[in-house]
């Protein structure tokens, strides 16, 4: 969950870190045991990565006001609903309608951005815990079930009530999904409307003055 900035600055430790100890291994050693230079090197590069790391995400966690074990449980949340995206955009390709395209597609890209926002924001979990639990995992299921039976071309009623009841649960899915999206951007939406009621608010108190001071 931490982000780019902290991975460049992260590794910019690292090496800083690795260089030194590089430098002073071959500064304060002579002949045959130099050898050790690039191992103590290496060793160095990827303790201060754990330590910084470490770091990094205790006070991402701080900063954000989770507990340990919340951050955590986030984290491979996080984990398992990026394979389960993964497991998506590669059925996509499976399918053989334009319709089923276009529907795994959309349910696609609605888990990538869900995923996306709580990245950023952990604390949006708490507002989409469905999705993580049952919605994605559901559609993950019933889209490899589908792709399952479209790719057996299997003809007869048993096969096409199946894949018709499958198609309108992946339906039905797809609108919850999106109401997971709704969830997730629910306090931005409502943080927005609030900052522009400040901003409506100051105008008008500004034009109160105007008005009084022109008179």
């Amino acid at each position: 969950m931490l982000g780019p900035i902290n991975f460049i600055t992260r590794h910019l430790i690292n090496s800083l870190a690795g260089f030194t100890a590089f430098v002073v291994s071959v500064i304060n050693i002579s002949g045959f045991a130099m050898t050790l230079s690039l191992p103590l090197a290496i060793g160095a590069y990827y303790l201060s990565n754990r330590i910084t790391f470490a770091v990094q995400k205790s006070s991402q966690r701080k900063k954000i006001g989770l507990s340990k074990s919340e951050y955590h449980l986030i984290e491979a949340q996080l984990k398992q609903a990026k394979a389960h995206a993964q497991t998506l955009t590669q059925q996509i390709v499976r399918v053989r309608s334009v319709r089923s395209f276009k529907q795994i597609n959309d349910m696609s890209k609605l888990t990538k951005r869900i995923i996306n926002i709580v990245q950023t924001n952990p604390q949006k979990f708490y507002a989409v815990e469905d999705f993580f639990y049952a919605h994605l995992p559901s559609a993950v299921q019933l889209s490899d079930k589908y792709t399952l039976l479209t790719k057996e071309q299997v003809t007869g009623n048993e096969i096409h009530l199946a894949l018709e009841d499958t198609r309108k649960t992946l339906k039905e899915l797809h609108v919850t999904m999106e109401e997971d999206l709704k969830n997730a951007l629910a306090s931005d939406i409502e943080n927005l409307r609030i900052e522009l009621d400040f901003a409506k608010m100051s105008n008008e108190k500004r034009k109160e003055r105007l008005k009084v001071g022109g008179e």
